[in-house]
């Protein structure tokens, strides 16, 4: 008389589940014993129901997506983690750069309104206006008459 020592029937539907599915879950317990190749060591392990499904379900084809996704994601957010000291860097540099052309613009500001006093005091705006003067009298004012458009003759 042949026992069957499952507690439940196996449908082999192929070669990947000819023994049944190894991290189902209503199996019962997962004796796991691990040898060594060479020598007398071994090794003796009893998963219960519970532990069984909670390795169904971390080693499931879902969940290592959302591991790998993780991962992905982690990466993402370290690489952009990396950069902030680099960025405070460049702002520093850029805040001097700006203080320092508002500086120029301040003392560019200045200069140019002494330069307009200057140029008020000698009368300077008189004899700029006598150089256009003479520059405008200096070039000639005839000028040719340019040729008329052509129009196509009608056929």
């Amino acid at each position: 008389m042949t026992t069957n020592p499952t507690p439940r029937p196996v449908r082999a539907t192929g070669a990947r589940d000819a023994h049944g599915h190894i991290l189902d879950g209503e199996g019962g317990a997962l004796f796991v014993h691990v040898h060594r190749e060479a020598g007398l060591a071994h090794r003796h392990y009893v998963l219960r129901p519970w532990q069984v499904r909670v390795l169904s379900v971390v080693t499931s084809r879902v969940m290592l997506l959302v591991y790998l996704m993780a991962i992905l994601l982690w990466g993402w957010m370290a690489s952009q983690a990396a950069q902030v000291p680099f960025l405070k860097f460049e702002l520093t540099r850029l805040e001097a750069d700006a203080l320092r052309l508002d500086s120029l613009s301040a003392t560019l500001t200045a200069l140019q309104s002494r330069y307009d006093q200057v140029q008020r005091m000698l009368g300077a705006a008189s004899a700029q206006q006598a150089s256009n003067a003479a520059r405008d009298s200096a070039t000639p004012t005839t000028t040719t008459p340019a040729s008329p458009p052509v129009r196509p003759t009608p056929r």
